[in-house]
């Protein structure tokens, strides 16, 4: 027997909203329609001797006149009025085509913004001839598509409502040079060219085109295209800035009114078309609680930077402009899924590309209220196709153009474009001075491909275009070439709004190179050299070399001390025991080789020890008779609301003073209280009789014991001796005081009552979730809260307890591009959390900048922090590990404190073996933020697990 794949639930539902989505059919009196529209809803003799079948989320609008009857599908905009309703613009042409004809009926559509079908059909008793004139948008967004066979007619949004509804055939030469095509051009955008179609008799509408079709009861329908645009002459301007007012003006109004039609989200990228959008629609995104997205498919971002770039540019500026931002996976949808019916059932019998649409199908919103901006046709105000040349129009010129070649394509050409001049009108006299090029994008482009790109959007929602607009394109298309090319309107809109801009690259921070006077000075003198004559020239030119080199190398190993061992320390004998072995290094050496340039070092109670510390750990120490408490790292008192070294260390000295019971008591007492604390921390204990080491549930600061137990150091790279890793589940203890008796490993339980400080916890109310909701408030009060989101359980637990305690959190998911495919898992998970939640999310990616650069700058900060890395963490199982500290210095601000979901293992029963393998050879999430802004530990606390939840 042969095992069948399982069949998948098919929605019907689902299918019928999202096949043909916004569409429509329109078809002669007696013409049985599509199967397709089953479902949908029918408006007979809307328009005469026609019968109007509509998709469930078609809107549709009408108005009627002396005339005749106006009927607008879609969503038009009246961008000069500001009207958004349609019946009202639908009324509005009825009454011009009265007042004007038919000539100012289409010219007055055709300046409607929006994205929309018309149709005007003359009262039977008001034309010798009943016509039908359709007329599309000014990209033709929303396509027609019409055929006539055996005296049937129809006319409809998507080819193959057409073709099965007069059951046209295949026209398989169409789709054998559609593939030659894509053979060719090999993963680059292809359409079918020209006229042609997937289906034979079926003839697509071109923008800037409109339909005349004759349907009388005694004759045969007929269907006739005709240019109509462009309707007078091209008037070219070098005033830029009267350009500029005009544009910014009308795409401004634009996108704010289909901003109003729902709620608004953003296709953004970081390209110049979207950024625009981003800048003009800001106010209004964020008035109708819109957001911004992006796609993409983790394939792309291995390939080639453009594609990260895109996430981290649009994250960047989504952030800059106070507008939540979603990434979306591209992927394939599951075969014989609804999404796959209702796609093939669409585009059938071509399939493009489908993992962006299933993208916004499966993970944006289908309650039918979101409205997409998409930047599409802003490169037909500006410029797309560069290789511009003299040639006389033709279908090898043509073709040429289309597909982005110089020479060859002389055995398609003809297949491609042979009649497609005269069918569009294509010619010099009628383009009245606009450029064929812009004209060819324009229609061919963007009405050929682009109804394609729109429709994705439609399976799920409604995109609408602020592009799409012909008075905006005319005031674009009125400056030169070279200003189109450069996008100076583009460049002065970003100019304006500083925030729509690619972040530049940050010179200073915890983590980047500052760039001094010296370099400065250096440059100058280098510029200055280049100004004098011979030697002195010379010289000049070399000493400013010098100075910047010279500079370069000390920025560069200030950078190396700043990361390596981040938040590192080393407690070490002050001088030789002598009591290591010969045969490896001297305690004295070993202290020696611990101590690193810019590192505090502090002499320990009893004048034996000294601490080393990296001077952005905090540290605090209080002396007591013959001993003494040292605190390092952040520790919480989540009972006592205590926070920081300094406290935390105050408090346990004075329990251990004031104790009332024995000095054992005592210590004992502050033992328990100290292995309780949360956050991360080490805590030394120092008496005559004991001296005790308690690292933080996590071991975040490490715990490295020397192999003569004479010190400890947080990396095992500090010391050249040989040391032993321990984890959170043993302490250090000594019989006797600080440095005078070697320190050994213990297991935590056989000092610490876990269980009965729990019990105690628990007596006095404390649950799981209150103690963490405390730990959580008390943490805030460090600086703003930025939570690194990995869609894992613990960040989930978090970002809804600050959700819940109404905190303002911003978050943060970092991204290795180059990583297989499940590393951009945690990426896609949490930007669905942080949207679902509704706070903003930062992506960053840990091989570039955020605009996709790897200048010198950037390239210099991320080598210095590999290194540091490497040194910190030697690679002792072979792999590459990429540090997240230069990506996180430039998104984060300066006060700004990463808070993560680290969570402990589970605590060790008594004499179980130890294994702090994962915990000392490979550095976890914890050990690879650390050194660049303060971490914040949530979960670090040992008494989380034990009371009631």
């Amino acid at each position: 027997m042969t095992s069948q794949a399982p069949r998948r639930l098919v929605d019907e539902a689902a299918v019928l909203d999202g096949a043909h989505p916004h569409g429509y059919l329109l078809v002669n009196a007696g013409t049985a329609p599509a199967q397709d529209t089953r479902g949908w809803r029918t408006e007979p003799d809307l328009l005469p001797g026609t019968v109007l079948h509509l998709h469930p989320r078609t809107v549709l609008s009408r108005g009627r006149g002396g005339r005749g009857t106006v009927v607008l599908l879609g969503h038009p905009v009246d961008v000069a009025a500001g009207i958004i309703e349609g019946d009202r613009i639908a009324g509005r042409l009825a009454g011009t085509w009265d007042l004007g004809g038919q000539d100012a009926l289409v010219r007055e559509a055709a300046s409607l913004g929006g994205r929309w079908t018309l149709l005007a059909a003359p009262r039977a008793d008001a034309a010798p001839v009943a016509e039908l004139l359709v007329v599309p948008d000014t990209h033709a967004t929303q396509p027609v598509f019409s055929a006539v066979a055996g005296g049937r007619f129809a006319l409809a949004s998507t080819p193959a409502l057409v073709a099965r509804t007069l059951e046209l055939a295949v026209d398989e030469p169409a789709l054998t040079l559609l593939e030659e095509l894509r053979r060719r051009r090999g993963g680059a955008v292809t359409y079918l060219p020209g006229r042609r179609t997937a289906y034979l008799g079926l003839e697509p509408l071109a923008p800037n085109c409109l339909l005349r079709v004759r349907l009388r009861p005694e004759d045969p329908p007929t269907v006739r295209q005709e240019r109509f645009w462009p309707w007078r002459q091209r008037e070219e301007t070098t005033d830029v800035r009267a350009v500029y007012r005009a544009f910014r003006e009308r795409l401004a109004a634009h996108a704010q009114l289909l901003a109003g039609l729902g709620r608004p989200a953003l296709s953004l990228t970081a390209g110049w078309d979207s950024r625009v959008t981003a800048a003009v629609a800001q106010d209004a995104l964020r008035a109708g609680d819109g957001f911004a997205f992006t796609y993409v498919n983790p394939r792309d971002a291995r390939g080639g930077r453009a594609a990260m770039a895109d996430v981290t540019g649009a994250s960047a500026v989504s952030a800059q402009l106070g507008i939540p931002h979603r990434v979306l996976r591209w992927r394939q949808p599951p075969p014989g899924g609804t999404f796959d019916v209702l796609h093939r059932r669409t585009y059938a019998p071509l399939l493009p590309s489908r993992g962006a649409a299933h993208a916004m199908w499966a993970d944006l919103p289908r309650d039918g209220s979101l409205v997409q901006l998409q930047s599409n046709g802003g490169e037909t105000g500006t410029t797309f196709i560069r290789a511009r040349t003299a040639e006389p129009l033709s279908p090898l010129r043509l073709a040429r153009m289309m597909m982005g070649a110089s020479e060859g394509l002389e055995d398609l050409a003809g297949q491609m474009y042979d009649g497609y001049q005269e069918y569009a009108a294509m010619t010099a006299e009628r383009l009245l001075g606009y450029d064929h090029h812009d004209v060819f994008y324009w229609e061919q482009r963007m009405g050929r491909w682009g109804w394609q790109k729109f429709t994705d959007g439609d399976f799920g929602h409604r995109i609408l275009l602020p592009f799409n607009d012909r008075v905006l394109l005319e005031t674009m298309l009125s400056l030169p070439y070279p200003q189109r090319e450069a996008k100076v309107l583009f460049q002065r809109m970003l100019a304006e709004e500083p925030a729509a801009r690619l972040p530049a690259r940050r010179t200073t921070g915890r983590a980047a190179p500052e760039t001094t006077a010296a370099t400065r000075l250096g440059a100058l003198t280098r510029r200055v050299g280049t100004l004098l004559p011979g030697a002195a020239g010379r010289l000049g030119h070399r000493a400013g070399g010098r100075l910047e080199r010279l500079d370069r190398e000390r920025v560069r190993l200030t950078g190396l001390d700043r990361l390596t061992f981040p938040r590192g320390y080393a407690v070490l004998p002050a001088s030789a025991t002598g009591s290591v072995p010969t045969s490896v290094p001297t305690s004295r050496e070993a202290a020696r080789s611990a101590s690193r340039p810019g590192w505090v070092r502090t002499e320990l109670p009893g004048g034996t020890m000294t601490l080393e510390a990296h001077p952005a750990l905090p540290h605090a120490q209080v002396p007591l008779e013959d001993g003494g408490v040292l605190v390092l790292g952040e520790p919480v008192d989540v009972e006592t609301g205590l926070v920081g070294a300094a406290e935390v260390a105050r408090a346990l000295a004075e329990q251990l003073r004031t104790h009332p019971g024995t000095p054992a008591a005592a210590l004992a007492a502050v033992e328990q209280r100290a292995a309780t604390l949360a956050g991360g921390w080490l805590v030394l204990l120092s008496t005559p009789a004991r001296t005790v080491v308690l690292p933080d549930p996590l071991a975040s600061l490490g715990l490295h014991l020397l192999q003569d137990g004479s010190g400890v150091v947080s990396h095992a790279g500090l010391v050249p001796a040989p040391t032993t890793c321990l984890g959170a589940d043993h302490l250090l203890a000594a019989a006797g005081p600080l440095g005078l008796v070697p320190l050994h490993p213990v297991p935590l339980p056989v000092l610490v009552d876990l269980p009965g400080a729990a019990r105690h916890a628990a007596d006095q109310g404390w649950t799981r979730r209150s103690r963490l909701a405390r730990h959580t408030e008390l943490l805030g009060s460090r600086g703003p809260v930025w939570l690194g989101l990995t869609g894992k359980e613990a960040s989930r637990e978090l970002l809804a307890l600050l959700a819940e305690a109404q905190v303002d959190v911003h978050t943060v998911s970092w991204w290795d591009r180059l990583a297989p495919d499940e590393g951009a898992d945690p990426v896609f998970a949490a930007s669905a959390l942080a949207a679902d939640a509704g706070v903003p999310h930062r992506v960053v990616g840990l091989r570039e900048d955020v605009d996709g650069s790897h200048g010198d700058p950037g390239r210099a900060a991320r080598e210095v922090a590999d290194a540091a890395l490497a040194q910190t963490w030697p690679a002792q199982d072979g792999r590459d590990r990429l540090p997240v500290s230069d990506a996180l210095d430039q998104a984060l601000p300066e006060d700004a404190v990463l808070w993560l979901g680290s969570q402990p293992s589970p605590p060790r029963a008594l004499g179980a073996p130890a294994g702090p393998a994962a915990v000392c050879c490979s550095p976890r999430l914890v050990d690879l933020v650390q050194g660049v802004r303060p971490v914040a530990l949530p979960f670090s606390d040992r008494l989380l697990t034990l009371p009631p939840r």
